[in-house]
Order: C-alpha cells, then sequence, then structure tokens
C-alpha cells in the first residue's frame, strides 16, 4: 500500500489494519530504531541468626570478569521468555545452591543507569528476600558464597566476613575502605536497608528472618539492627502494641528465668507481593 505521509501510514496500521498486519508493520518500522538493552536480576538476601545475635546478607565472590575476585549480590541474566521473578529465584538457586520461593521475594528497585555495567547497556531488576540462615555452596559462576553479618553504626553499614570489611555509608551512598562491591551493588543493598528501615513499623516481613515464630523481644532485636540501636532501648509495651495488628500469637516458651514469654507468627496473607 502507499500511503501520502508517515503519520498516515502508522495511523492506517495502528487504527485499521488487523493486529497480526500492525505487528508485521511494526517489527519492520519500529523496533529496528531503538537499541536494546540487557535485562539482569540481583537478589538482596537476608537472614537473621539468633544466637549470635547477628543479621546477615548473601555475597558471592566474582569467579570471572568484569570485577573478578569482587564480592556481589546474587544474580545474572534474564533468560528468553523467563520473567524476572523466576530469573532470580532460579540464579539464586544456581549461584548459592538455595532455593527460593516466589511467596519469599519481593521486588525492590529497577536500576538502569547506562554506565553501571562495564559490558555495556545492563538493565538489573533487584529483589529482596527475609529467610533463616542456611548452608550455601557455590555454583560455577562463583568463587565463593558466604553470610556477611550487617551491622549499622551510625549511618555507617558494616558488611564483615573474616578479614574482608565493606562499608557503605548511607547519606552519601559512598563505599568507604579497601573492599567494595561489584557493579553498583552498595547502592541496591542501601536501597534494600533503606526500604526494610522505613517500612518496618508498617510492614515488618523482615521479621520472615526469625523463622515461623518468635518472641517480642527476638522481633525488638531486628528491628534494632536497621535502626543501630541496643534493643533495650525499644520498649518492650510500646513496641508490642503498635505491631500486634501483624502478628498471631501461637504459643508460649519457656523461659530460663520467670514466666514462657509467648510466641507469634506473622499473619498470613498480610502482604501483597510484586513480581
Amino acid at each position: 500500500m502507499k500511503f501520502a505521509s508517515k503519520k498516515e501510514e502508522h495511523d492506517f496500521y495502528e487504527q485499521e489494519a488487523t493486529e497480526e498486519e500492525y505487528l508485521n508493520w511494526y517489527k519492520n518500522q519500529n523496533q529496528a530504531k531503538y537499541e536494546k538493552p540487557s535485562v539482569t536480576v540481583d537478589m538482596v538476601l537476608m537472614c537473621y541468626e539468633k544466637p549470635a545475635d547477628q543479621l546477615k546478607i548473601l555475597l558471592i565472590q566474582r569467579k570471572g570478569h568484569p570485577y573478578q575476585n569482587s564480592w556481589a549480590l546474587p544474580g545474572g541474566f534474564v533468560e528468553p521468555g523467563e520473567s524476572t521473578g523466576a530469573s532470580v529465584i532460579r540464579e539464586t538457586k544456581e549461584e548459592t545452591g538455595m532455593h527460593i520461593s516466589s511467596s519469599n521475594i519481593e521486588q525492590l528497585h529497577t536500576f538502569s543507569r547506562p554506565d553501571r555495567d562495564p559490558r555495556g547497556w545492563v538493565i538489573t531488576v533487584s529483589y529482596l528476600a527475609f529467610i533463616g540462615e542456611e548452608p550455601v555452596v557455590a555454583g560455577d559462576d562463583a568463587g565463593e558464597v558466604c553470610w556477611f553479618s550487617l551491622k549499622r553504626k551510625n549511618d555507617q553499614i558494616y558488611l564483615t566476613h573474616g578479614e574482608v570489611e565493606i562499608i557503605l555509608d548511607l547519606n552519601t551512598g559512598a563505599s568507604l575502605g579497601k573492599d567494595t562491591l561489584a557493579f553498583d551493588h552498595s547502592e541496591i543493598i542501601l536501597k534494600a536497608f533503606n526500604r526494610v528501615a522505613n517500612k518496618m513499623e508498617h510492614e515488618p516481613q523482615v521479621l520472615q528472618v526469625l523463622g515461623d515464630s518468635f518472641t517480642i523481644t527476638e522481633a525488638r532485636k531486628v528491628f534494632a539492627k536497621f535502626l543501630g540501636v541496643n534493643f533495650k532501648t525499644i520498649d518492650h509495651s510500646n513496641f508490642k502494641k503498635s505491631l500486634m495488628k501483624f502478628f498471631d500469637e501461637v504459643g508460649e516458651r519457656p523461659a530460663a528465668i520467670g514466666r514462657p514469654s509467648k510466641v507469634y507468627q506473622l499473619k498470613e496473607n498480610l502482604f501483597e507481593k510484586d513480581l
């Protein structure tokens, strides 16, 4: 067909032609104009070790370039026909040996700065998950995989494992010290940390790190990690009163001294997940 103008051609295929005719025309007319980015996923996986009272985050040591030997979040490229939610579950399993279900994860943020990956234009969709600490095994793309302790000191976050210490500034986003993270993963971790800290009083999914049940004291300890305070400064009665609408009482746990502690769990289907 001949058209008097590009606009007439566009309007015909968009408004009058069949959808099949439109899609064939679109592939030839428009898609070639736009360069396509690659898409990756990154997983911020947090746990809490009760006996040691430590909040932890899972990192892998990159086996190859770019950022060879640097520490990074688990993740990788989205495969054709795969959703980002399915991809982050697959990549976490392949790189760490850990199975995460869709009920465990929530979408965090999309990072799209054009220079974020030296390999080219790569957009990443990040996810956040809270689980109990589990053994991990490095996959083929990872030199090592480890749980790093995560501690807040004033306005800085310290990620430590053995002699490795990564320091992130909550105000400036700067990575301080000799050890750094690959890509923009420091930015992703800070985004996750602030997401939890800013919403945990009205969306306390982070308490999933405590497993199926917990005491009010254990919940206070987790909150204290994100506030950077001693849990004893969080008033027990006020804390319980403000969060009870999210909890179901499920029993009692014997205490070493005094009365048994009441045990709670998060209400089911309380939070919607954006995958």
